[in-house]
């Protein structure tokens, strides 16, 4: 930025470019900038799971320039861009309206150090370092070539029963409506977690000694296959496991914008 300039969205950009490093990101998911202008002025940016109709309302309301999300406004290529289509068209057409720039930072910042799923691994007890579950980069240009990838697992210091594990779970994430399946009574050392829909990591966490794995979204043939294995599988939820990686992107983001830009998550 320029003695005198005002901040922009390409100032955003770039800080969530370091923060969530696009190359993480899965093939076509989408990432970045998805409305907007990169050289239009911001100075509050508003950080939420998704963009709603509610949020991009919020948004204009309050004067924000910007929304920053999670999961990705535009998924699938639009064929029409209608106001009486509530999401996405809808939202995209009042965004644009009132020059509110949408941007995402998704598989790129699952897999990314300190996001999404190392919030999760954390809360959920395991300690120290968690590597990834499934490995889906390699950056050869590092020393010790480091590994990217979905998910998580590790260590929790004391076991508990998978009885004991669920509560705790369900107290970490305020989320009381987790669903479990498995052996009440089995020890709860070794836990992988995905935030979001990845119970197709499921053969990952049982091929690594995971005693557990803690995710969303889970189908029911998905629990099937897990009690089937004595497999102990939490369906926490898929805004609870991924609402506290957002709350974190919205602190970093925060952290590395200059002082001209205010950043507020919204719940």
């Amino acid at each position: 930025m320029t003695m005198g300039s005002a901040p922009t969205v390409a100032e955003v950009m770039r800080a969530l470019d370091a923060i969530a490093p696009p190359h993480l990101a899965l093939d076509a998911d989408p990432r970045g900038l998805l409305v907007g202008d990169l050289a239009a002025p911001v100075s509050l940016v508003l950080v939420a799971l998704d963009v709603t109709s509610e949020i991009a309302r919020l948004a204009s309301s309050q004067g924000a320039e910007m929304i920053l999300a999670h999961h990705p406004l535009i998924y699938h290529p639009l064929r029409t861009v209608r106001a009486e289509e509530a999401h996405p068209g809808g939202v995209v057409l009042h965004c644009a309206r009132h020059g509110i720039a949408v941007a995402c930072a998704h598989t790129n910042w699952d897999i990314a150090p300190g996001g999404i799923n190392d919030v999760l691994a954390r809360l959920v007890g395991i300690e120290g370092v968690a590597r990834p579950l499934r490995i889906t980069f390699r950056d050869s240009q590092t020393e010790t070539a480091t590994e990217y990838g979905l998910g998580r697992i590790g260590q929790r210091t004391i076991p508990t029963s998978a009885e004991a594990f669920l509560e705790q779970v369900k107290q970490a994430l305020n989320f009381p409506e987790v669903r479990m399946v498995g052996p009440r009574d089995r020890p709860i050392r070794t836990v992988a977690v995905g935030g979001g829909a990845c119970a197709e990591l499921l053969p990952d966490a049982i091929a690594q000694g995971a005693d557990a794995l803690v995710t969303s979204d889970v189908r029911h043939h998905e629990f099937v296959d897990a009690a089937a294995r004595d497999f102990v599988l939490l369906d926490a939820g898929h805004a609870a496991t991924e609402t506290p990686g957002t709350e974190e992107l919205a602190r970093r983001l925060s952290e590395a914008l200059a002082p001209g830009i205010r950043v507020r998550f919204i719940r």
